[in-house]
């Protein structure tokens, strides 16, 4: 009894102090790997806010912060090169690395998460929304009800995904991927068809590149102060968002995660053994040329996704000023907020194409929310799954059972409330709560850095004084 007492103690006051396992770090043979994680990041920011808050913002307040764009963009960099320099070092996720510094921090950081995540159902609405608007169905239904069908069989289909894809990874991966891609062509393509879009690429790459002396436009509404917030911390994931990268890094088996295993679906997927903590190696002469080419290759993938993420913001804005703007200049139109937004977007080829267009329209958007709404389940669970998984050695058998077993009531739990229009934009992630998360999520990755640097372990003389 006094055994389990102490234990448990240690679990809240002490720290993770498992020794990282030693073993030879893979060498890096596939240029395609860079087009993993990148991508799926940039596919999960396009629904987070691409789609909703720079529309909203450049539809109301014209070209005025398309100046910061590149800035804001950027920012995301060093966030996420931090977070993937941790697991490919150690093939553990970030979260493991704060519990190494204490479980105090670890589980505050989970906590923090999963109060973040309670929020995303509303994607799964603004998908449904879509959905809704283009067939009409059920015939004789309100738009909320046909919402709240959508929304179900959504929920169906995302179960027998998840079910009949043997990697969860490869899943969200894949589905993220198609639709970020889908994405950009479709709004290229409206861009090309609508003559008042085409129109104002010019004057619109003139603002892109000139600089902003001040953060707010004459006349700034101060109701919209919490939205401009998160353009400056979530253009891109942004704050726990970012989080997941470490995971799909992880899974994709870059650096040392080759040899973590990945998680399977308990039903298709082969078992993979995965330890409950991480794996180092020694900076010998052939593992730093490894990890000097595993450390460019991270800063490949990552920059690719904030590139490939900025050029979406990129068309967005030049579609909802080129048509949306107009409208609300002349008192046609109101700037709807939240997922809403999505609704009022389909006439970027609505103007061009009638019904057909805006259907296309309305289906890209459905893409941009829905899988954002897959992957946020899918990290929501990978979070309670992991942590449980590492700090709770032998009560928690199996991770892939665990994260299916999270997964799946989570999205369910989520369906009644995914059709509040106020859902995404009362996110406590807006406003000031954006920027309270933005300093914790700062401060959290900044004492991962300082502790790869000082902790006890030899990775300090490969983690930083050979990294490019």
């Amino acid at each position: 009894m006094a055994e389990e007492k102490s234990s448990a103690a240690k679990l809240i006051l002490g720290r993770l102090d498992e020794p990282l396992k030693v073993a030879a770090l893979p060498t890096l043979i596939s240029i395609w790997m860079l087009f993993g994680p990148g991508m799926v990041w940039a596919g999960l920011s396009q629904g987070s806010g691409e789609l909703i808050w720079w529309p909203y913002m450049v539809t109301k307040y014209g070209l005025f912060f398309v100046g910061w764009l590149i800035i804001f963009a950027f920012l995301q960099l060093w966030y996420n090169q931090e977070l993937g320099r941790y697991t490919v070092a150690t093939g553990e996720s970030i979260f493991e690395g704060w519990h190494r510094i204490h479980h105090l921090f670890g589980w505050f950081m989970m906590i923090m998460a999963i109060v973040f995540y309670s929020w995303v159902g509303g994607y799964l609405g603004g998908a449904a929304s879509a959905l809704a608007a283009v067939t009409n169905f059920p015939a004789g239904w309100s738009f909320t009800d046909q919402g709240r069908f959508w929304s179900t069989i959504l929920i169906i289909i995302l179960f027998i995904l998840i079910l009949l894809g043997p990697v969860a990874y490869r899943v969200v991966e894949v589905i993220e991927s198609l639709a970020a891609i889908a994405s950009v062509l479709g709004m290229l393509l409206a861009i090309v068809a609508v003559p008042a879009a085409r129109a104002v690429v010019g004057e619109y790459f003139a603002a892109l590149v000139t600089p902003r002396f001040s953060l707010t436009p004459p006349g700034f509404d101060l109701a919209d102060t919490g939205i401009l917030i998160t353009l400056i911390a979530y253009t891109g994931a942004g704050g726990f968002w970012n989080m997941a990268y470490s995971f799909w890094l992880r899974d994709a088996n870059w650096g040392m995660a080759k040899h973590i295993g990945r998680v399977t679906s308990p039903v298709t997927g082969a078992p993979e053994a995965i330890p409950s903590t991480g794996v180092g190696f020694e900076p010998t002469e052939e593992n730093v040329k490894a990890w000097k080419k595993w450390s460019l290759a991270l800063w490949a993938d990552n920059l690719f996704g904030v590139i490939f993420n900025m050029i979406t913001i990129i068309l967005t804005s030049i579609l909802s000023y080129g048509i949306l703007r107009p409208l609300y200049l002349a008192g046609k139109i109101e700037v709807p907020s939240g997922w809403k937004l999505v609704v009022v977007q389909g006439e970027w080829l609505g103007a061009a194409w009638g019904f057909v267009g805006r259907a296309i329209m309305l289906i890209l958007g459905f893409f941009f929310l829905f899988d954002t709404f897959i992957t946020a389940g899918d990290f929501f669970s990978r979070i309670i799954a992991s942590n449980s998984y590492t700090n709770l050695a032998g009560k928690v058998k199996s991770l892939g059972w665990t994260w299916l077993g999270l997964f799946i009531p989570t999205v369910i739990l989520m369906l009644p409330f995914s059709y509040d229009p106020k859902l995404i934009s009362t996110n406590p992630a807006l406003g000031w709560g954006g920027v309270a998360i933005g300093v914790i999520y700062t401060i959290a990755v900044t004492a991962v850095a300082a502790y790869s640097a000082v902790r006890n372990w030899e990775y300090r003389k490969t983690y930083y004084a050979i990294t490019v």
